[in-house]
């Protein structure tokens, strides 16, 4: 089993949370041609839908450390940045359990 995953959050500037699921969305070709990462999912705060985020899970370690350097990162970087109220926030972390990885 996939031991290791990230979560990513974006905080939207006020409105900006459909725009910014949108770009964060559009990377989905990109992320399904990632060998090392068998699920990727982007979603949005029914609560808050200035809030966005991706869960990431990685096989291993070493796929997820060179994410930040794949065609995925590179778009989501270039495009979503400007309509964010504060940095982006990524938060590696250890998967426990799962079910469908």
């Amino acid at each position: 089993m996939t031991k290791v995953a990230a979560i990513v959050t974006f905080k939207a500037k006020p409105g900006k949370g459909d725009e910014v699921a949108r770009l964060v969305g559009a990377a989905l070709p990109q992320a399904k041609n990632e060998q090392p990462m068998p699920l990727w999912l982007v979603l949005q705060s029914e609560v808050d839908p200035d809030i966005v985020h991706i869960v990431d899970v990685f096989v291993d370690g070493a796929g997820r450390d060179n994410h930040l350097q794949d065609q995925t990162a590179a778009q989501i970087i270039a495009t979503v940045p400007p309509h964010l109220a504060s940095p982006l926030d990524i938060a590696p972390m250890r998967l426990i359990a799962a079910k469908g990885v």
